[in-house]
């Protein structure tokens, strides 16, 4: 089956810079099992997967085919979990190794990690973590006989441009261990593309709506099976599964769609996967280039000049957690032979940090540097730097973590806070003498 005629991916998406020569099957080429025996599938993820349930969705989709598929799935997923984090907790190993899996299903976090710039989430670099822990997941599943497959995933509303950066970090990994694609995150900005009102998202701009978990489900029943998901179910019902565990106590309708809307998304599905099959499994792409912040050139700085307190606004904390634009407090003070000083932060959504004393202050010819803790005690150190300028001191923050490699980085504008306006009392006006009584007068 062609393409639908005019259902182009976006260019943003699909700028080919090169195509990879390694085939994909029409499936994704895990043996057939017997018709009396389902196909197996295990997911490894986290709310991606788990929300309006997934895998569920996958199960009644193949069931209302012609013939029925019987697809039987287990989810290992929790919230905010990455694959490092599945490695090391060791449920999803656990799970794997059990065997008898016809595919693996890796989802890796939305953002391949933590990476704020300017308080504002962008893809992480999938060499710090992805990509690592994607290898040896594909080793382990290879070992019990399972397919491995990669569940590409989706920008965020308000990011469109990071899905090149997703989809050239699974596509790399992708290829270079020859497992195959899944390319919901591609079908999701085709229908972005064409219809940009959002109906593939819950209300936070992240997860799905059930339209975009059925979306990705058809997604995931073309890769499994070859076959196109037109003419399939439009109501899907399954366990819910809050926080990733199943709660097979209660049946939900987990999508209810009308039949114009699942078709559309179903074709969308369909043409997405045959045009990457058609390409030989994988893309290239050039994602876009963003550029951390820097610093002015400042003027020297003498400690008699700093002291004091100063504040201002600090982009640094996420935005979607309501953190940023925080309000930064920073105080100096001459402490004995050395400087010292404190800071605390009011964040966006009102609460509070500090204050904390200011450690390894030290002051340069023209760059001042302390470190303050991240949010609380125990969860590392920010490392701050800074330089004065006629519009006040201007800081960047910096943090990362050395074993997940969750990476922040950020700017901090301060000035001092203009004294309050004096007051000089002004005594009131004299009061006019009462006037004089009359003389009285005679008869």
């Amino acid at each position: 089956m062609r393409p639908t005629p005019g259902l182009r991916l976006p260019l943003a998406v699909f700028t080919m810079l090169a195509v990879c020569g390694l085939a994909l099957a029409p499936r994704a080429s895990a043996q057939t099992p017997p018709p009396e025996r389902a196909l197996r599938v295990l997911f490894i993820g986290n709310s991606y997967t788990y929300n309006n349930n997934l895998p569920a969705m996958l199960e009644g989709l193949a069931a209302s085919a012609t013939p029925p598929l019987r697809i039987q799935t287990r989810a290992i997923a929790r919230p905010g979990v990455r694959l490092q984090q599945h490695w090391d907790r060791g449920e999803a190993l656990a799970a794997l190794r059990e065997g008898r899996w016809d595919y693996v299903v890796l989802q890796e976090q939305s953002t391949l990690g933590l990476l704020l710039i300017e308080g504002r989430h962008e893809v992480n670099d999938p060499e710090l973590a992805f990509h690592p822990y994607a290898r040896r997941f594909v080793e382990e599943a290879r070992k019990v006989g399972a397919q491995p497959l990669f569940l590409l995933t989706w920008a965020r509303r308000d990011t469109p441009e990071s899905q090149a950066r997703l989809t050239q970090a699974y596509m790399s990994v992708a290829r270079e261990l020859g497992a195959p694609i899944i390319p919901a995150g591609l079908a999701w900005a085709r229908v972005r593309q064409e219809d940009p009102s959002g109906v593939l998202y819950h209300q936070d701009g992240s997860h799905p709506s059930p339209a975009g978990t059925y979306l990705t489900a058809s997604a995931l029943y073309a890769t499994l099976t070859g076959q196109s998901p037109v003419g399939l179910a439009t109501v899907l019902t399954g366990h819910p599964m809050p926080e990733g565990v199943l709660n097979p106590a209660r049946t939900v309708t987990l999508a209810s769609l009308a039949p114009e809307q699942a078709e559309r998304l179903q074709r969308v599905a369909w043409s997405t996967y045959e045009e990457l099959r058609q390409t030989g499994g994988y893309v290239e792409v050039q994602p876009p280039a963003f550029a951390l912040p820097t610093l002015p050139e400042g003027q020297p700085l003498e400690l008699p000049a700093l002291l004091g307190t100063w504040q201002g606004e600090m982009r640094f904390y996420s935005q979607e957690a309501g953190q940023s634009p925080a309000t930064l407090f920073l105080t100096l003070k001459q402490a004995g032979a050395h400087p010292g000083g404190t800071v605390r932060i009011v964040f966006a959504n009102g609460q509070k940090q500090g204050p904390f004393s200011l450690e390894a202050l030290t002051l340069e010819p023209s760059r001042l540097r302390f470190s303050t803790p991240l949010l609380s005690k125990g969860q590392g150190k920010v490392e701050h730097e800074a330089v004065l300028t006629p519009e006040g001191l201007v800081g960047m923050a910096r943090y990362e973590n050395p074993r997940n490699h969750d990476r922040y980085v950020g700017t901090w504008k301060l000035h001092r806070p203009e004294p309050p306006a004096s007051t000089v009392e002004v005594p009131p006006a004299p009061r006019e003498p009462p006037p004089a009584p009359h003389a009285p007068t005679g008869p």
